[in-house]
């Protein structure tokens, strides 16, 4: 049994170029009791067909439009109304009204059934039946479409969102990170700071603690995205080597800055990024000696003349993640065109990506140390920034990259 809600009379509504319905089109509509409605051609172009319209019968005639008739079959699918085009069958009788209904909707291209000029009244019959009982799913489909676009667009809506904080976010670590110093003698100090991302996980620190000596940090959040950024904003304060006592500056040691932060961040309970890597170093410009801790970030790299870069090891592990952890201090006498490199391992993942083994010695063994040597710090690094860029995503893990190169004129 067809219904229409708790009516059991389909609505039938008819779409003619200037003809007569047709015999067995007449009888078939007879036989299921339908209510029929009729419309032109010309008048379906200008109100569409019925919204309330189960099934769509037009007879184009002989001389009909491609493209008429391609607009009111878009518009009975916006309608979720089935529709059975029936070309070139000789009309008996005149259409008995025009209705002035008109309606917009948002399926795509419904159903649209040709059928055979010979075709019988039984057919006719059986067609507009099967036609008449797809009207409910098609509905349904019309409104689950609708409903899925409308999420879409509020998707759509949130991800644009989304990503104009993230540039927010972005933009207000750049402007953390700090100016360059115009006064570094006798260093020459190269930076490198590249986001995997719009945010980053990295954060490095160059300032100047008094007259004689300049602070160096660097500190890697784990994790990536903006929960690790937010982390380095935590950490950036913490990275600063002097703190004022009783109206004068007391210089912290690299070793107690890192205890420190490691205190105050398993006092936080952080649920994500809960640890970092760091290294703190401070240079005193009258010695010509510098000194650092650090806490699992990759170990310093040395490039002096005459002997092969090697790295500086030294005691500590990951901050925040035990308590009463201590930092090594290593103590470097600069010699005349000694490079030391701090880094995250965002430069081991860029440039072991073509290695099979990853152990301590496997950047020492890359040939960009090798022209890091010969080429210095700048070149070097700006060389690091455009692999980085050429380098697709699925090439590497891709990670933050942040270096700081410190040579001795």
């Amino acid at each position: 049994m067809y219904r229409i809600g708790s009516l059991d009379t389909p609505h039938v509504q008819l779409i003619l170029d200037q003809s007569m319905v047709p015999p067995p089109l007449q009888n078939a509509l007879n036989r299921i009791n339908a209510r029929v409605s009729i419309r032109s051609l010309d008048k379906a172009l200008v109100s569409g067909v019925s919204s309330t319209a189960d099934v769509c019968v037009i007879l184009p005639g002989a001389q009909g439009s491609p493209d008429v008739l391609d607009r009111i079959l878009a518009d009975a699918s916006h309608q979720a109304c089935a529709t059975m085009v029936l070309p070139g069958i000789e009309a008996a009788d005149p259409p008995s009204e025009i209705e002035q209904e008109s309606a917009s909707g948002l399926l795509g291209r419904a159903a649209a059934e040709p059928a055979a000029v010979t075709m019988s009244t039984d057919e006719l019959t059986g067609h507009i039946k099967a036609l008449c009982e797809i009207r409910h799913p098609l509905c349904r489909l019309r409104d689950e479409l609708a409903r899925l676009r409308r999420r879409h667009a509020e998707l759509a809506s949130g991800a644009r969102q989304f990503k104009e904080q993230l540039s927010l976010a972005g933009q207000i670590q750049n402007d953390l990170l700090p100016e360059p110093l115009l006064d570094t003698g006798p260093l020459t100090i190269s930076t490198l700071y590249l986001p995997a991302d719009r945010v980053s996980g990295d954060i490095y620190d160059i300032s100047r603690l008094d007259e004689e000596r300049l602070s160096f940090s660097i500190a890697d959040a784990t994790g990536h995205g903006l929960p690790a950024a937010l982390l380095t904003i935590f950490i950036k304060n913490s990275l600063r080597g002097r703190e004022i006592v009783d109206g004068s500056y007391r210089i912290i040691e690299p070793d107690q800055l890192l205890e420190r932060l490691n205190r105050d961040l398993l006092g936080t309970n952080l649920t994500q990024c809960q640890f970092i890597t760091a290294l703190n170093a401070i240079f005193d410009r009258t010695t010509g000696r510098i000194r650092w801790a650090r806490g699992g970030v990759p170990y310093p790299i040395l490039i002096r003349s005459g002997e092969k870069p090697r790295q500086i090891p030294s005691e500590g592990g990951l901050i925040g993640a035990f308590s009463g952890q201590s930092f090594e201090v290593v103590t470097h006498d600069f010699a005349p065109g000694d490079t030391l490199l701090f880094y995250t391992d965002g430069l081991e993942a860029l440039l072991m990506t073509r290695r099979t083994g990853h152990n301590e010695a496997s950047l020492l063994q890359s040939t960009w140390i090798d022209r890091l040597a010969i080429d210095g710090p700048q070149t070097a690094l700006a060389e690091i920034h455009q692999e980085a860029i050429n380098t697709p995503d699925t090439d590497w893990p891709k990670d933050d990259i942040t270096a700081i190169a410190i040579r001795m004129n």
